[in-house]
């Protein structure tokens, strides 16, 4: 599938809208990156680093002076980063979490005179803006906050079409296993569970995924809008690719086993026609889907996906949900989101200390505190689950996690099957 149509399938989506976190953050034109801090790199000549192949003279020029990638120093040296980085005066960060405002406030508190300019903007319409943006060779953002890796890896990672550079801070190298720092670095990982409303319910009032289906539930399912929120597209995709638990998971829900309908390809597929039979409320963000389930005073609440999270809003009492503990055959997914800089950033420095300062510190603090919740998990291997969560290690046998190929290649498949079935 082409990058163009993927990219033109997600502009259709483009419908959340942008929240701006911060006073007085009109995009900014296009701009030079300032010179990164230490004497200039020599540039090594294409034919002799195969990590220069596809890049344009600008980007070259570019990485040159903010020093990524093939012109990284050996020893980062974070004195002269943060130099430079006030001299900047600003940082941009275009972010897939509402926790921006937070992690802002914070930065700006730990470095005074850089300003951080933040944009609250949904995974699907966060990536097509950028690849507006970088496409029309307008550099505005500095820092990305991004989920739906697969896409991003694919489609923004590699020349020709480069939008994302990685940057990650020496000192933490060791603390971060190699698979969550390259070739993209991971910011945290998040679980998307499937969750019930705790007021009416003692207990989860589902134990397999197939009750979803059931007449009882019909009309009263919460989903975030796969069209509008990846983390729900991404869901679909991994329950087609686990079609033989999603089969087993049918037999033992109804005693009997799955049949498919005409035209329908596994029993992952089979739930997702048989789900939207039963007219699912369609939310434009997890955090809506998060409030619907758990909105207190509820008689006859509904049950659905949404991020875990959101448990937070619950322990400050003004939602009640929590987990399907126990559901057959998964609780849910685990969600990966990246942390990078972005091409050409005009403001390299200050990308630089906002990424170090994101990752927070051993105890889950700095930058990273807003996120250090329940459901939330650093890839800091120093930093302990938050108070009242369960063991990463424990954790990962309940959840699916997503092959990163598989989602890439099978997502445009499985959102065109919902798409069909949706008014069906």
């Amino acid at each position: 599938m082409s990058s163009m149509k993927r990219t033109s399938l997600v502009l259709i989506a483009l419908v959340s809208s942008i929240v701006l976190v911060t006073v007085g953050c009109t995009p900014a034109a296009p701009a030079q990156a300032p010179a990164s801090p230490g004497a200039p790199t020599a540039a090594p000549k294409p034919t002799e680093d195969a990590a220069l192949k596809g890049l344009t003279d600008a980007q070259l020029k570019w990485a040159q002076a903010a020093q990524l990638g093939p012109f990284a120093p050996k020893t980062q040296d974070w004195a002269a980063i943060e130099a430079a980085a006030k001299k900047e005066g600003k940082v941009v960060v275009y972010s897939n979490s509402s926790r921006v405002a937070d992690f802002a406030k914070s930065f700006e508190a730990a470095y005074p005179g850089i300003k951080v300019e933040g944009y609250d903007i949904s995974t699907v319409d966060l990536i097509a803006k950028l690849q507006k943006e970088q496409k029309a060779e307008i550099y505005n953002a500095d820092v990305v906050l991004v989920g739906d890796v697969p896409t991003v890896y694919n489609e923004m990672f590699n020349p020709p079409t480069k939008m994302l550079w990685n940057f990650v801070p020496q000192e933490l190298e060791a603390l971060i296993d190699p698979a969550a720092r390259e070739p993209l670095l991971m910011h945290r990982y998040g679980l998307d569970v499937f969750a019930y409303n705790t007021e009416v319910f003692k207990e989860p009032p589902v134990k397999n995924i197939w009750d979803f289906t059931k007449p009882e539930w019909k009309g009263r399912i919460v989903l975030p809008d796969p069209q509008k929120v990846a983390l729900c597209q991404v869901f679909l995709t991994i329950a087609t690719q686990k079609s033989d638990e999603m089969a087993k998971a049918y037999e033992a829900a109804f005693g009997k086993p799955i049949t498919l309908d005409a035209g329908v390809p596994n029993a992952g597929y089979q739930w997702i026609k048989d789900v939207l039979k039963n007219e699912p409320a369609l939310t434009s963000s997890s955090g809506d889907a998060a409030t619907a389930i758990g909105a207190l005073g509820q008689k006859n609440p509904p049950i659905g996906l949404t991020t875990y999270s959101k448990i937070r809003n619950a322990q400050k009492g003004e939602i009640a949900f929590d987990v399907m503990w126990g559901m057959t055959p998964v609780i849910g997914f685990v969600e990966e989101t990246a942390l990078e800089i972005a091409n050409q950033a005009p403001h390299p420095n200050a990308a630089k200390l906002m990424i170090r300062w994101m990752l927070g510190d051993e105890k889950g603090g700095n930058g990273f505190t807003p996120f250090y919740v329940p459901g939330d998990y650093s890839t800091r291997k120093d930093v302990p689950p938050p108070p009242g969560a369960k063991p990463w290690s424990e954790v990962q046998k309940l959840v699916w996690t997503a092959d990163r190929t598989y989602i890439y290649k099978n997502s445009l498949q499985v959102r065109d099957f919902w798409l069909a079935n949706l008014k069906k």
